[in-house]
């Protein structure tokens, strides 16, 4: 008994070409299968601690902040937190710049450091998210309460044990 008979079927039934054919087509099936598949990804829900600190925000707009606004990322437009602390710095007051009046500083600025909590999803290989963005140290952004916008920068991110 031959492997091939005269016109290539395998055994008599299945042509060598088509069995060729039908493998790709499985191999294709498996492959899309398994790179659809969601990873498994440890994702944990955890609340997070960011402090925020804005330099140079102008006296009024330094008061308009308060502790229990929520402050939104103005270009994901999600919510990073609520305002659990805020720490203001004295108002900068270099009213005379070299014997002469500066006109500049009569509007008086101070840095403010606000610290925001909420909970954020931890992944092990993509970091930390506070919604669909991922949030990281050093970054700065625009961010934006009720009553105030304001570029600040998120000097660091603590993860907190309940």
């Amino acid at each position: 008994m031959r492997f091939l008979d005269r016109q290539g079927r395998i055994g008599g039934r299945l042509h060598w070409m088509d069995l060729i054919l039908l493998l790709m087509v499985l191999t294709v099936m498996v492959r899309t299968i398994v790179s659809s598949w969601p990873r498994f990804d440890r994702r944990e829900e955890r609340k997070l601690r960011l402090e925020v600190v804005i330099f140079g925000l102008p006296v009024d707009l330094a008061e308009s902040l308060a502790v229990g606004q929520w402050v939104k990322d103005q270009s994901s437009g999600e919510f990073i937190g609520q305002i659990r602390h805020k720490e203001v710095a004295p108002p900068r007051q270099e009213q005379r710049l070299f014997g002469e009046l500066n006109r500049a500083a009569l509007q008086e600025q101070q840095d403010v450091l606000l610290i925001i909590e909420r909970t954020g999803r931890l992944n092990e290989r993509e970091g930390i998210f506070c919604g669909r963005e991922v949030v990281r140290s050093g970054q700065e952004r625009l961010f934006h309460t009720l009553y105030t916008e304001f570029v600040g920068r998120i000097n660091r991110i603590s993860v907190m044990n309940e």
